[in-house]
């Protein structure tokens, strides 16, 4: 162990009181480890906030430029995760031949599944392209937002097994009510009440009574109140128990801390960031501790090379945040954004715009869908704990308990501490403080106008601009009417009633022209894009960065 190679530290470690050494496994690397890959949300609050403070248009703010960053080096990183256990390590290679269908089967007809639906043309089966897009963007949306708050489960489960409390049932079942309450329902309230939910217009919207669009602040107010209501309720019960857990209480906090961002109705594009940055920082940590403490293969030179690979945790992280740069043009066609920027052009610039629009893009759909869909299952294989083969495999994780000179874990949780109180005061601060001077309209929930069939056989066309009027607390439409008429009642109908539906970004102005054009195909308006530059310098200063540290670490361990 590093912490051995010298006399002092050999002394430090034999004179550090029984509550130190046993504080100290409560964390599954250490206070600095665990704040970075872990609690990332503790740190990520602040930084968000500081970057778009003074921006109207957050993805045209700093945070933007954090955010691709992240993205490029986490986002397929994290999805291929799980897969690269099952499939690239020695640990889980007894899984394999014993549970071949959770691990084999299951993700084939996934992957066949997936291509059979997006290959045929779209006369071919009963539903268009477009039709199947939709309906399994619905399915995974559902899929994801169970999985995120299964991962929060997942994290307190494993710091309550730190704690020694991984047989207390009551416990447990407090961690499964928190992880879905405030991981799972309040986001989804936010996602619809920010109207960010996939193709909300399609199901969500349909089953909501009129009055909850005039009732939203009261929502969002409810919705903070169980918030902090849930939160305190688990930290009284954690506090009250004589093996309580400060990371344990951290992680609340910081879950805590990102849903009540989400509650608010600034910019959703906050909570996205560190919504999806700390799942991705979560998922690539735990993937590079899982192996590292495998058996030597006997035979195969590939096994031999990743088994060098899979016991040095650095290396799964370079490896996992490289293949996530390389593969972000491919994956990123399924995004299938209507507008922004996507963040594969500013790296691979025209490559990445030609996969969007070649003969692949539904092979590539169907590749994004069972990729994503894979990695909802084996995620919960490769750490479902309570099989007592999944715990030999990810003994590199769940065995890993190693004791922490006394002086560097307080130094280390201090400062944790101080990110964690940080983090809060910047969200109090940001709810605390209005909008200051007006901002131009920014949609955040832009539904089209529908152009029926029939009228393209009638051959109606039109131009016209539509005056939309929007409520500066709520961000919705209070009324639309016609500046200048298309000349026919059915298409004016038509663009009124898409356009009552748009929701702004509270507090960014109180009318906005909206022209309009009907033709063969309904053409909202949509921002001016230019074309990206390739950027690829941001992630590699990035990655070469985390390089860095990581040789700088090792020398100083050597020494």
């Amino acid at each position: 162990m590093p912490e051995l190679s010298s006399p002092a530290a050999v002394l430090e470690i034999g004179t550090s009181a029984p509550w130190v050494r046993k504080w100290s496994r409560h964390w599954v690397r250490g206070p600095v480890w665990d704040g970075f890959w872990i609690l990332s949300a503790l740190w990520l609050a602040p930084i968000v906030l500081l970057l778009a403070h003074g921006y109207s248009n957050l993805e045209s703010s700093p945070l933007d430029l954090l955010y691709f960053g992240l993205t490029a080096l986490f986002w397929i990183g994290h999805r291929l995760s799980s897969t690269y256990l099952a499939y690239c390590t020695e640990a889980y290679r007894p899984l394999l031949r014993a549970q071949p269908i959770r691990f084999v089967a299951l993700p084939i007809l996934i992957t066949a599944g997936c291509f059979a639906l997006f290959l045929p043309a779209d006369s071919a089966l009963p539903w268009t392209r477009e039709e199947r897009l939709i309906g399994l963007a619905i399915v995974d949306y559902a899929c994801v937002t169970y999985h995120f708050a299964a991962q929060h489960f997942g994290a307190l489960s494993l710091y309550r097994s730190r704690a020694e409390r991984g047989l207390c049932i009551q416990t447990r079942r407090l961690d499964r009510f928190f992880a879905l309450t405030v991981g799972g329902v309040l986001v989804f309230v936010a996602d619809v009440l920010a109207g960010a939910v996939a193709y909300q217009d399609q199901w969500v919207d349909r089953w909501f009574p009129v009055w909850i669009v005039s009732a939203e602040n009261e929502i969002r107010c409810g919705a903070t109140l169980a918030l902090f209501a849930v939160m305190a309720a688990v930290l009284f019960t954690e506090l009250r128990t004589p093996q309580w857990s400060l990371p344990r209480i951290l992680y609340v906090i910081g879950l805590a801390v990102m849903v009540g961002l989400a509650l608010r109705p600034r910019s959703l594009f906050l909570f996205l960031v560190i919504w999806t940055s700390q799942h991705w920082m979560l998922a690539t940590g735990l993937a590079s501790q899982t192996p590292s403490a495998e058996s030597t293969p006997t035979t195969g030179v590939l096994r031999r090379f990743l088994h060098r690979l899979n016991v040095r945790p650095w290396a799964v992280v370079l490896f996992l945040m490289a293949l996530s740069l390389i593969l972000l043009p491919i994956f990123e066609v399924e995004a299938n954004r209507e507008s922004g920027t996507y963040y594969g052009d500013r790296i691979f610039g025209a490559l990445a715009t030609q996969l969007r629009t070649s003969s692949w893009v539904p092979a590539l759909l169907a590749l994004g869908f069972a990729t994503g869909f894979i990695h909802y299952l084996l995620d919960r294989s490769v750490y479902r704990m309570s099989d007592p083969q999944v715990r030999a495999a990810a003994r590199g994780l769940v065995g890993n308990a190693s004791s922490i000179p006394r002086r560097k874990l307080i130094r280390e949780s201090a400062l944790v501490l101080v990110f964690a109180l940080f983090s809060v005061s910047s969200v109090h601060a940001q709810t605390q403080s209005s909008a200051t001077g007006q901002q131009p309209p920014k949609a955040i929930y832009t539904p089209k106008p529908v152009y029926r069939p029939e009228w393209a056989k009638q051959g109606l066309i039109g131009k016209g601009v539509v005056l939309v009027t929007i409520d500066q607390q709520t961000g919705r439409v209070t009324g639309a009417r016609m500046l200048q008429s298309t000349g026919n009642k059915q298409l004016d109908g038509a663009a009124l009633e898409a356009y009552s539906q748009w929701r702004f970004q509270p507090g960014t102005g109180a009318q906005v022209k909206i022209p309009i054009e009907f033709a063969a195909r309904p053409k909202p308006p949509s921002p001016k894009r230019i074309a990206p530059q390739p950027a690829i310098l941001y992630p590699l200063l990035i990655l070469v960065g985390f390089g860095v540290a990581v040789m700088v670490m090792r020398a100083r361990r050597r020494a």
